[in-house]
């Protein structure tokens, strides 16, 4: 029996530090919902603690500024490599040219209704697009809610910094109230978006494999040949 040879073509895509910001962000943010429940909703320890920075509220706020401050810093980098990552900037800028057409937009929706085949020019399609754009803004805004709640705290150094250069945008959003009411309500978004990124993005390695998951693992994408006839 004779089997055809099927012969893909590999295309490089993310670079290391791109993917591992990438996966740091995911860890990040999970670790982050996680003790931003227990600030939302406090219980009893069931070992109450004799030192006044080490009872359980206090180490988890603890972590979560830290988390926090991690989340900063990746979120700095990943947007110094948008634009400065030679490797991988194209390969996301080129995003831009299908969000900008109409007809682009058109061919990612009937891609979806499983209408035709759809292939992006970049690392995104229309609505891909504008939805990791949205996400950014997100980030970004639940970040800084997040500084202005860790500058409530902590009035000495970085955190006195940050509530003078933040405290007209925290009266802007309605005060410390209306900042963490903000602040939670983003986090649910967070929460919502992870289930259905996921699940797209499963679909997505089936309906088109080789071009989705595998770009954040290795960095490459891998598109099938059609054979010569």
């Amino acid at each position: 029996m004779k089997t055809e040879r099927e012969f893909f073509a590999k295309l490089y895509c993310y670079s290391a530090e791109i993917r591992g910001l990438h996966w740091l962000r995911a860890l990040l943010i999970f670790a982050l919902i996680g003790t931003g429940f227990y600030l939302a909703k406090p219980f009893m320890t069931p070992s109450p603690a004799l030192e006044p920075a080490n009872f359980q509220n206090a180490l988890f706020r603890f972590w979560h500024v830290v988390f926090g401050f991690g989340l900063v810093f990746v979120m700095i980098m990943r947007i110094f490599l948008y634009f400065f990552d030679t490797h991988s900037r194209r390969y996301e800028w080129d995003s831009f040219q299908d969000t900008l057409s109409l007809a682009t937009w058109g061919k990612q929706i009937k891609y979806y209704f499983l209408l035709c085949p759809f292939e992006r020019r970049g690392a995104y399609g229309p609505l891909q697009h504008v939805a990791y754009m949205l996400l950014m803004l997100l980030l970004l805004l639940q970040l800084l809610t997040g500084l202005i709640l860790h500058a409530a705290n902590y009035h000495d150094g970085l955190g006195g910094v940050l509530g003078t250069l933040l405290g007209p945008v925290s009266v802007t959003l309605g005060g410390l109230t209306g900042v963490s009411n903000l602040h939670y309500i983003i986090m649910w978004i967070l929460i919502i978006f992870i289930p259905v990124h996921l699940y797209l993005v499963y679909w997505a390695a089936n309906k088109s494999p080789g071009t989705v998951t595998e770009p954040m693992f290795s960095g490459y994408s891998f598109k099938k040949i059609p054979p010569k006839n």
